[in-house]
């Protein structure tokens, strides 16, 4: 009796499977792949080709579930001399990225859980660490919201968060146009705030018309030293959680906003400089 095959989940070129182990119960699978010796090795960092070989090097890494069953992958790659990027860099097998001990669609299927999840729900669910679900979902953090676009901001939002049971505040920036989040800093200091506007060029100041944040002494200092001018320019004091304050139409510039504007049932106010 044949060996069912588990080749048809792993439609990657670069790689080739070697041996395949099953456990008795079918709750743990094996299986040991190395490079697909019909392609020429590519470089991680840069994507050129690369002919060079520094070393041969081993690594095991978890893939994603085939039903109840877990899946270990132990992969035999090479590492490269790359005369493109002049590294010596892990060749690119399409499967797993160099500094995570996951496959690549495991990471993601990660990220996806932890929109919806906690790290230590998803950590239980996928029987991981909880560092590294929290590291996985971290690295796809960074590389989606990582470098936020300052260019065309007019309306901003700022408010606090609290973290770790109220022992630790987090300062954060929204465009209130658009309720993107484009910066978080720790604490919330006046400095905290500060450091935002000083990531912003001239233009990039001069075109913020107003700012939405409710009476926290910091905040006021810093957006009166670090952005608004005399006539030009509103801060609209308000009373309401940022969250609510985004679904809010805000009118900029020079005029005050009423109360009956916004709600009539949430109170709030605003002062214009």
């Amino acid at each position: 009796m044949s060996v069912p095959t588990i080749a048809p989940y792993f439609p990657f070129r670069r790689i080739k499977i070697v041996n395949q182990e099953v456990s008795d119960d079918a709750s743990k699978a094996r299986i040991q792949i190395q490079p697909n010796k019909r392609f020429q090795p590519i470089c991680h960092c840069c994507g050129q080709t690369a002919s060079g070989v520094h070393s041969w090097t081993e690594r095991k890494v978890r893939d994603l579930n085939l039903a109840a069953t877990s899946v270990w992958i132990n992969c035999h790659y090479r590492k490269l001399f790359c005369s493109h990027c002049h590294r010596v860099s892990v060749e690119d097998l399409e499967l797993f990225h160099p500094y995570l001990r996951v496959t690549t669609r495991l990471a993601h299927y990660i990220y996806q859980l932890c929109r919806i999840m906690t790290v230590t729900d998803v950590a239980r669910h996928l029987g991981l660490n909880w560092k590294t679900v929290k590291d996985i979902d971290k690295c796809y953090l960074e590389r989606d919201y990582g470098q936020p676009d300052l260019n065309g901001l007019s309306t901003l939002a700022v408010d606090e968060i609290s973290i770790r049971k109220g022992h630790q505040y987090l300062t954060v920036v929204l465009d209130y146009v658009s309720g993107r989040v484009v910066y978080v800093g720790k604490d919330r200091k006046a400095e905290t705030l500060e450091r935002f506007f000083d990531q912003l060029s001239p233009e990039q100041r001069d075109g913020i018309k107003a700012v939405v944040m409710d009476m926290w002494d910091p905040f006021i200092k810093a957006v009166k030293k670090k952005c608004l001018a005399p006539k030009l320019y509103s801060i609209c004091f308000t009373w309401l959680p940022i969250s609510t304050a985004l679904s809010i139409k805000c009118e900029t510039a020079n005029t005050k906003m009423p109360a009956s504007r916004i709600k009539p049932s949430i109170k709030a106010a605003s002062i214009c400089y």
